[in-house]
């Protein structure tokens, strides 16, 4: 064997021994969290109570514990060992995303790769999976949930002026946390919010209610084409990344007949162009996308530019700490007739 190719051997040898560390610290955690270790761990304890806890001898809690801090899930002093700070607000009550969710997400989407390459059509979603994405993308409205929305309000100050200047429309609202959040702080806030799968809407449905904002934010199973009001919406949302190329022109033309002259949509660009660094755990989700024949990584001037064919008017792309988001307004000229319920 020459020495290139000894090179060349060794080189695939440690790619594939850091895929092989990072899968086995996955499966270290999934297994944890599943035995309750996190939440116990949410307070400092020591190895003998960390024993005593999981059943296991002292000796393996040792190796648990030594693999657990190297990769930085929990931290040590003292001979007492309590959650990393980090991993704690994923665990805690109160998490805006689980790490129940996230945990779910990553395992689907490991399912999702596989079928990409062993089956040639395009991947579709069970509801079981829909409500998996659904959770690990919208969250849950917490009062982390609302200071981050908080900092957006900020950033983005044409949104809640919308809001309160008349009602609002989600598009693919996912469990509705958007919509539910600004119900949640902002007393004005009416709306509708509309999801296709069934599944997702009912939770959606049960999170309102148990808010006790179900009375001001009307959720509705329903494909976002067929979304009936004209001119009745001052600010729309459309969570494009789950709209399939073929149905995006007609969405689009569904929420400019749905708003009001002079009503704002918003965009919010997820896949931002990617650093070197990024660029291979990105490549990876746009395969995913792709399986699901869904437009992946559309930059904000690219959002911008399809609102605009589809006859919105451009006001500005801002950026803010959930990244860059389109800010486009139907003519405030624009005639009351905008053609049929689904084009």
């Amino acid at each position: 064997m020459t020495q290139e190719a000894v090179a060349l051997a060794m080189q695939a040898r440690q790619r594939l021994e850091e895929m092989r560390a990072g899968a086995q610290l996955l499966g270290l955690l999934t297994a944890v969290h599943e035995k309750g270790w996190t939440t116990f761990l949410l307070e400092p304890r020591t190895a003998d109570e960390l024993a005593e806890f999981s059943g296991l001898p002292a000796a393996r809690v040792s190796d648990v514990l030594d693999a657990l801090a190297a990769n930085g899930v929990v931290e040590r002093d003292g001979g007492r060992t309590w959650l990393a700070a980090a991993f704690a607000a994923v665990v805690a009550d109160g998490a805006w995303i689980p790490l129940d969710d996230k945990l779910a997400q990553i395992e689907m989407e490991v399912r999702q790769v596989r079928a990409v390459v062993e089956q040639p059509g395009p991947l579709a979603l069970t509801e079981d999976e829909a409500l998996v994405v659904a959770n690990a993308v919208g969250g849950h409205v917490t009062e982390v949930t609302k200071a981050v929305y908080g900092q957006l309000f900020e950033q983005l100050p044409e949104l809640p002026a919308q809001v309160r200047s008349g009602r609002m429309l989600d598009v693919g609202c996912g469990v509705a946390c958007a919509s539910l959040t600004m119900a949640s702080t902002i007393p004005e806030m009416r709306g509708v919010a509309v999801e296709l799968v069934p599944a997702v809407a009912a939770e959606a449905v049960r999170r309102a209610a148990e808010l006790g904002v179900s009375d001001r934010v009307d959720i509705r199973r329903l494909d976002a084409r067929d979304v009936p009001e004209r001119d009745e919406f001052m600010a729309a949302f459309w969570a494009q990344p789950f709209f399939p190329a073929a149905i995006r022109p007609a969405t689009l033309a569904m929420i400019l007949r749905a708003l009001k002259p002079g009503g704002k949509l918003f965009i919010q660009e997820m896949e931002a162009v990617p650093s070197a660094e990024d660029r291979p755990a990105w490549t990876v989700r746009r395969l995913i996308a792709h399986g699901l024949e869904t437009r992946f990584g559309p930059s904000a001037e690219d959002l911008a530019a399809e609102a605009v064919a589809a006859g919105f008017v451009l006001d500005r792309i801002a950026t803010t700490g959930f990244g860059r988001m389109v800010i486009v307004s139907r003519p405030a000229n624009q005639g009351q007739w905008l053609g049929g319920v689904r084009p």
